[in-house]
């Protein structure tokens, strides 16, 4: 191991999904990130080496997904956030669910649950944590989900690792601030793509939701069961329609809300949560096919009580599935966007509901990607996890000496 700076990406530099890297650092060696890619089966990051610390910026799988595998394999201490930790915990029991489910073999058990629930130390979105006798590191809140943070190096050199960010402001969390720093490890999850003003949209999200209910349809809304579900019900909230809310999004609005701090208000989160009503059996989900709004995980309809619903819906042209994030290929949500089917376990059949997407993002746009990495004043800047990394390099290689590694590639920084 050398005293300079070094990195190399195990999964997730020009893909969205199993985001691994490698960091050494002053003689310190991070793994940053230990996700997977929640495709049918999943695919997965390279193995890491033996490394000193482990940071975990958020619980979305294909950042922390890996994370109970690699704990079964030798100790490892994870730094995280509470929520992070805890929601991470659901994440994972579902994962070992739904390949149960699926019929494939899942990556760890639950025992390893176990195991990586005892190697997290918790941290605060505003600490800081000495490493090695050099090294701090400061945690800032990334904006993209609650109890999320980037991660700020201090030593001969301040890197800024961002993991996911969003700039503005959204109903759950407080957008996050540009950092000071010499070489930035930034996100390009939205390079070349821009979101609709935030107001517009929800405007939009409301109207069409309007127009279905007024021709007698349903409006369907597959949503994460993290952040994305509870934004949705504050959107809704003063919408006045009769929605139904299922799914692993209930269980995680609760550990949410013991988390007040993450929270941009928990009391209009609650609120929101007071308004809907929760689906807790069978009987439930008949009710819920006879109301206006349904929003149930999984938020890219590879399991969850989505596929029940639709089952029922269909062939329903009156309704309508409002798909609410990004949706990965090789998903069922992209298979419905892009050839209007959905693989019912195993059956691929058509869906006659209307299907529209709606951009709620919690990534920045691209132009606030620029204007971030910007106003980070960084000298060198390594772009990673994202289909489309080129569509960033123009406008930042005047600024500043930009990277973009493959997959298993050292980068000496």
């Amino acid at each position: 191991m050398n005293n300079g700076i070094s990195c190399q990406f195990l999964g997730g530099s020009n893909e969205i999904g199993s985001l691994a890297m490698v960091l050494e650092l002053e003689g310190i060696r991070l793994l940053l990130e230990y996700g997977m890619t929640p495709t049918n089966p999943p695919s997965f990051p390279l193995p890491p080496p033996p490394v000193d610390l482990t940071l975990l910026s958020h619980a979305h799988l294909d950042h922390s997904g890996m994370i109970p595998w690699l704990c079964s394999r030798e100790n490892h201490q994870i730094l995280a956030t509470e929520l992070t930790k805890n929601i991470s915990h659901v994440l994972y029991k579902d994962t070992v669910k739904i390949a149960k489910t699926e019929g494939y073999a899942s990556p760890f058990s639950n025992e390893d649950i176990k195991e990586a629930d005892h190697s997290f130390t918790l941290v605060d979105q505003n600490g800081r944590k000495s490493i090695g006798e050099h090294q701090q590191i400061q945690f800032h809140s990334a904006g993209h989900i609650p109890g999320s943070l980037m991660f700020e190096f201090i030593g001969e050199k301040k890197l800024l690792f961002t993991g996911d960010l969003n700039v503005i402001n959204t109903r759950l969390v407080k957008g996050t601030k540009p950092v000071n720093c010499d070489i930035l490890f930034l996100e390009t999850t939205y390079a070349g793509r821009e979101h609709p003003q935030r107001e517009d949209l929800e405007k939009a999200f409301l109207d069409k939701i309007s127009e279905v209910v007024n021709r007698g349809g349903v409006a369907i809304i597959p949503a994460f069961a993290v952040a994305r579900s509870q934004e949705l019900a504050m959107v809704l909230k003063n919408s006045g329609y009769d929605v139904w809310f299922d799914g692993m999004g209930k269980r995680v609005s609760k550990i949410f809300l013991k988390y007040p701090n993450y929270l941009r208000s928990a009391d209009k989160l609650k609120k929101a949560l007071n308004k809907i009503n929760f689906v807790h059996s069978d009987h439930g989900r008949k009710l819920a096919l006879k109301s206006e709004v349904i929003l149930t995980s999984s938020g890219m309809m590879d399991g969850g009580p989505i596929l029940s619903y639709m089952n029922k819906l269909k062939n329903d042209s009156k309704s309508a599935v409002l798909l609410t994030g990004y949706q990965v290929e090789g998903t069922n949500s992209r298979l419905l966007m892009d050839k209007g089917k959905l693989d019912f376990y195993g059956v691929i059949e058509n869906v006659e509901c209307e299907v529209q997407y709606f951009d709620f993002s919690a990534h920045a746009g691209h132009t606030e990607l620029i204007k971030f990495a910007k106003a980070c004043e960084p000298e060198k800047i390594v772009l990673f996890h994202g289909d489309n990394r080129e569509a960033i390099i123009e406008p930042l290689k005047n600024f500043a000496e930009v990277y973009t590694p493959n997959t298993a590639e050292i980068l000496n920084l």
